[in-house]
């Protein structure tokens, strides 16, 4: 998995950092996290239409990332 060593540290989760994911759910894969939105959509383009970008938090060294929806 890529991890842009760029990303900025999530201050609300310590050993987290914040980017752009880009993720399947079923079955679970994060595929990468990016420093930009840009990044991370020319990797779906290369991994298809099953995998879609978030803006959120992941946790170092595991393939956690989290989102929330936007009101």
């Amino acid at each position: 998995m890529f991890v842009d060593s760029n990303l900025v540290p999530d201050p609300d989760n310590k050993g987290w950092v914040l980017g752009w994911g880009v993720v399947k759910y079923a079955p679970w894969h994060l595929s990468g996290v990016y420093a930009t939105e840009e990044q991370a959509k020319q990797q779906v383009e290369l991994l298809g239409a099953d995998y879609e970008v978030h803006y959120g938090s992941h946790k170092l060294q595991s393939d956690d990332f989290i989102w929330g929806a936007v009101s």
